[in-house]
């Protein structure tokens, strides 16, 4: 194929998964959530989820048939997503910057809290070791596997490979049972003598509003030493400090820990599914400046007109992060600089962050996270759905040992702090 047709069915292909994206997310957050209730239990399935079902099935459809077809598709999908995740973690970073006051306010044991989310690993890493992950259970195990950590597989490892698969694992398992498990891991923490309320609540903030929710919601319910509104301003500041952490912790500690830990003679021993195997690169690579186009069309289409100016101004933000990234390569990752550049701007009592908060905050954080899912479940390669297939019940197992970890390793850390504090309640 000469470089003239490869650029012209690049920009094709882009033109068609930026119009299919832009209308799956448009459909999605104009539809709304689904409530499924089962009992005293309410399952919320936002827009966001709908968005990856509903991408993944068309992909997978024309994979099965077309796979020459599909290829190009996984790979101008894979350019879209590493701009669309830089945008939307520059968004999650103004969340963080707003919220900064507070989790100051909050004391050392919510910062030290934090670090407990590297707990993921603690047990559920053997565990996906022993239930054949292979490379897929690093990036299942290193983070809760949510939004920003799809966002750091992406950049660092590329969504196609084993780690992808695995971080798509938790995502789904914990989009489907997330908000049940913590609501379970909420009831029992408050059991255990050892914990305090007010070390649970640090502890529910887990990057994910949903299971947050049900994590301070489940603890509100049966305590009698903190009030409701004090579980849920402590649960949400740990919430927000966690986007950070998820991307500092898995860049700088979890990663590189379990990428050792993976090469070691025992995990060796205990691989059961060879997770090694790559998909072949598609010719077709479009440039990015038609990535940055395609982008920049996809997000003023789905946002709306009214947040255009704070979509263009994160864009920018993120084109340059992304040049930032650029230069730091492995050492500062680019998502890492996308959270900072959005807190900068936000953090209340600097110059600029009057002005940039109302335009920033204009763009809906949720309905950019419905647009990068959609963008998601076009990259999802017809060797990824077999792994998942093959994980099958083992990713729900593993994902509640994630769950787990996270929980009880910071509470344990709050607990501490809080006891080294003088503070007993």
């Amino acid at each position: 194929m000469s470089e003239w047709s490869s650029a012209k069915t690049g920009t094709a292909v882009v033109i068609g998964v930026t119009a299919l994206c832009a209308l799956v997310t448009v459909g999605t957050e104009y539809a709304g959530a689904l409530e499924l209730r089962i009992g005293s239990f309410a399952l919320v399935l936002l827009p966001l989820f709908f968005a990856f079902v509903i991408t993944v099935a068309l992909n997978l459809s024309l994979s099965w048939r077309r796979p020459d077809a599909a290829a190009p598709i996984w790979s101008c999908a894979g350019q879209l997503l590493q701009l669309l995740t830089v945008v939307f973690v520059v968004r999650a970073g103004v969340v963080l910057g707003t919220a900064l006051p507070t989790i100051v306010e909050a004391g050392p044991a919510i910062l030290v809290q934090s670090l407990g989310k590297a707990g993921t690993a603690l047990l559920a890493f053997p565990a996906a070791l022993l239930l054949g992950f292979g490379r897929a259970s690093i990036g299942a195990t290193f983070s809760i596997g949510r939004e920003p950590s799809i966002a750091l597989v992406t950049e660092r490892y590329g969504i196609a490979g084993p780690e992808g698969s695995g971080v798509l694992a938790t995502y789904i398992s914990g989009t489907l049972f997330g908000s049940l498990f913590f609501s379970v891991l909420a009831g029992i923490g408050s059991t255990i003598p050892l914990f305090s309320s007010t070390a649970l609540a640090m502890a529910c903030g887990v990057g994910s509003g949903g299971m947050t929710i049900s994590c301070a919601g489940s603890l509100a319910h049966g305590s009698r030493d903190l009030p409701q509104d004090d579980i849920l301003a402590l649960a949400t500041a740990s919430d927000v400090l966690t986007y950070v952490t998820t991307v500092l912790l898995g860049a700088f500690v979890v990663l590189p820990v379990l990428e050792r830990l993976y090469r070691s003679p025992t995990a060796v021993r205990n691989r059961l599914v060879s997770g090694n195997t790559v998909e072949p690169k598609a010719a077709v690579v479009p440039s990015r400046l038609v990535s940055g186009l395609a982008v920049t069309v996809l997000l003023l289409v789905t946002s709306g007109w009214h947040a255009a100016p704070g979509m263009l101004l994160l864009l920018a933000l993120a084109f340059g992060v992304r040049m930032l990234g650029d230069r730091t390569g492995r050492f500062v990752p680019t998502v890492l600089w996308a959270a900072l550049v959005g807190a900068v701007l936000t953090v209340p009592g600097l110059p600029w962050s009057a002005t940039m908060l109302p335009i920033l905050s204009a763009v809906d954080l949720l309905t950019l996270a419905t647009a990068v899912l959609s963008c998601v479940g076009l990259c999802v390669t017809i060797r990824q759905l077999r792994i998942l297939r093959t994980l099958s019940w083992r990713a729900v197992v593993v994902t509640l040992l994630v769950f787990a970890g996270s929980f009880f390793t910071s509470a344990l850390l709050a607990q501490i702090v809080l006891s080294l504090g003088g503070f007993t309640g």
